[in-house]
């Protein structure tokens, strides 16, 4: 290259130095922490947006709502009907291909969608998702989540950017794939109390939740709570009949880091009968309580890096 190339190539290097962007970044986005814990960010839809999606790390696949369908004006791409779950059953979804999603400057293509059906009543503060981004358009990546910043970054896993994020205390993370349905979900250890568990990784869900065989080991015992009344709607959202019961100010400790005082919800939901895992100790970990760390996962690599608490918890903490 002569030097005139070299002169132009050294300016955009300088460009990007003073922009503050980050050659190693592919994608800068904003991220909100709502109410019920869960991530979202924005996401544009053939061209249209900017749409709120869900981050789920526990969903293979990228979906949409029924609202957002019918904005789009996206009819069904291909026959039949694609296979989903949720936390208390599994269902069907219309498949739909848009042209293009964009992730801020990051155009992802080819991707077939599931449609949901719209959640009518969103929790109190918690805004109305458009969608959910799924594993399909994360997995090429090292995913980035700034909470300081409140920024989501997707990198080139190979780039020396990322090496900073790998210093953090790591956890293996373990693929595990569903029989029947398309989900590749991602299992690591942890331990409740001092008792080790396997837990779902799952940034979709708003919640941590322990099922009944993980909390006999901790001592909580099913039948001291074989009476109490359960409101219809916590059992149709868990797609359970046995005790559901809440504890608060347990320890949990994942990758090196230790959170205190946390509360965790336990319940033989569904979810943990459609992955074989009723007859074993096993807990699903939300971003509930992950809200005040940074993070970053490299699912190239399949680990998980935790970052040190952030300054909003030092802010937000009870004087």
């Amino acid at each position: 290259m002569g030097a005139p190339g070299k002169t132009v190539l050294l300016a955009f290097a300088l460009v990007l130095a003073a922009a503050g962007v980050r050659a190693d970044t592919i994608a800068d986005l904003p991220y909100r922490i709502g109410g019920d814990g869960r991530v979202s960010t924005d996401m544009f839809v053939d061209g249209q947006g900017p749409f709120n999606f869900l981050l789920d790390t526990a969903s293979s696949r990228t979906m949409i709502f029924e609202h957002l369908r019918q904005k789009l004006n996206l009819g069904p791409s291909e026959a039949g009907s694609l296979k989903v779950y949720a936390m208390n059953n599994i269902g069907s979804a219309m498949p739909v291909k848009p042209r293009e999603l964009r992730l801020a400057d990051r155009r992802i293509t080819g991707l077939t969608l599931g449609v949901l059906p719209d959640d009518v009543h969103p929790p109190e503060g918690v805004a109305g998702a458009d969608g959910i981004l799924g594993m399909d358009a994360l997995s090429d990546y090292f995913l980035m989540v700034d909470h300081d910043a409140l920024r989501l970054n997707l990198m080139n896993p190979n780039a020396p950017d990322t090496d900073i994020y790998r210093q953090w205390p790591s956890a293996e993370l373990t693929p595990y794939q569903a029989k029947d349905i398309d989900v590749t979900l991602w299992w690591l250890r942890a331990e409740f109390g001092k008792q080790p568990v396997t837990a779902l990784l799952d940034m979709g869900s708003g919640i941590t939740m322990l099922n009944w065989n993980a909390a006999e080991r901790l001592g909580i015992r099913r039948v001291d709570f074989e009476n109490q009344p359960i409101p219809q709607n916590l059992r149709d959202a868990l797609g359970t009949l046995e005790p559901v019961v809440t504890v608060k100010g347990l320890t949990i400790t994942m990758a090196g880091r230790t959170f205190p005082a946390q509360t965790v919800i336990i319940a033989n939901a569904s979810v943990f009968r459609y992955f074989g895992l009723d007859k074993k100790a096993a807990a699903i970990i939300g971003p509930a309580m992950l809200r005040y760390n940074s993070l970053a996962i490299d699912f190239n690599k399949r680990r998980i890096y935790i970052g040190p608490t952030s300054r909003q918890a030092l802010i937000d903490r009870p004087s």
